[in-house]
């Protein structure tokens, strides 16, 4: 693959939903950077909104006046997104290249540019185009989202021997297959996010009591849920919390206690809401097969977002069972 046709892999359906599965915790992010940049007023531009147009979905859902979503990809998935969360009227979807997009588009009050690659090396041509489409389109004031980009170090395995003799090529398909699983999510967590930030979305206790039966329905983990306290309306942010921190406590007991009962309950206090879970703790040996799959951080970014809504997160053993908790004040 060329390095020009690279760049273009953001437009890809499939890799898409992969690159917004891989990083729940930036969606989220970027939804409270655009809560407080965009208006009722506000013209926005999103510069590379890929095949699902999920930034220009929620800039609509902010109450944006006007978005202009440009990317060089098929865009029918974006725009039935669009229809389906009723913002197609204020979304003009343009398939062609952002260095060809016209000055007859006007200015706009926030430009979101995404880089979804993280190499410095593959982004340059990205951060070049950006800086010559603010010379055209921005205007004094105009908020830049993201306003700065983190660079992270990765590792890549080798298909050579390492000087042992040995490779790891034998965890390719193990990776693949969490590859996989993260794109099975991305287009759940997608519409999750869009659909939190809905005038009708589905109250939380009945998310989480959909999300029991779920776990119950497969058999293997006996789940007891309660709502305790009045349950009211929550914020975009609180609500997704909650609802990440049920599904990963649900999906850690099933790995870690196979068949050990779950215990899980929304509590609504006056100045706060949280959500419990408790299974016993296992007896050693007893995690399933799925113990090993996963990349190991799903309490880390539990805690990453329950930090971006305000709120608190602690998981560890007590009383003989394994408890978490979150806390958001609401």
């Amino acid at each position: 693959m060329t390095y020009p046709a690279r760049l273009s892999e953001g437009s890809s359906l499939l890799v898409h939903m992969m690159l917004l599965a891989r990083t729940p915790e930036r969606i989220l992010a970027l939804r409270l950077a655009m809560s407080s940049a965009v208006g009722p007023q506000s013209v926005v531009l999103d510069a590379g909104c890929g095949s699902l147009g999920v930034l220009a979905i929620m800039a609509a859902r902010l109450g944006a006046r006007r978005v202009v979503a440009v990317d060089r990809g098929g865009l029918e998935a974006a725009r039935a997104l669009a229809e389906e969360n009723g913002v197609a009227d204020r979304i003009e979807f343009l398939q062609c290249d952002l260095a060809d997009l016209s000055a007859a588009t006007g200015s706009f009050d926030v430009i979101l540019g995404m880089i979804y690659h993280n190499e410095p090396r593959r982004d340059l041509a990205q951060q070049q185009l950006m800086a010559g489409l603010a010379t055209r389109v921005a205007r004094p004031g105009t908020a830049f989202i993201p306003g700065t980009v983190r660079y992270t170090v990765a590792g890549y395995d080798s298909a050579r021997p390492d000087p042992t003799g040995n490779t790891r090529q034998d965890r390719w398909a193990s990776a693949v297959g969490r590859a996989e699983a993260l794109t099975r999510d991305g287009l759940a967590e997608a519409r999750r996010a869009i659909l939190a930030l809905r005038d009708d979305a589905v109250p939380l206790p009945e998310q989480l009591s959909s999300l029991a039966q779920e776990y119950r329905a497969d058999g293997d983990v006996p789940v007891d849920f309660q709502v305790a306290g009045s349950p009211r309306p929550l914020a975009a942010e609180a609500s997704l919390a909650a609802y990440r921190t049920a599904q990963e406590g649900l999906t850690n007991a099933r790995k870690h206690a196979p068949g050990q009962p779950v215990r899980f309950w929304l509590q609504y206090s006056e100045t706060e809401v949280a959500v419990h879970l408790t299974n016993p703790l296992p007896e050693l040996r007893s995690a399933s097969a799925l113990a090993a799959t996963g990349g190991g951080h799903g309490l880390t970014g539990l805690r990453e977002r329950a930090a971006l809504a305000g709120g608190t997160l602690t998981a560890g053993p007590a009383e003989g069972e394994w408890q978490v908790c979150l806390r958001i004040p609401a």
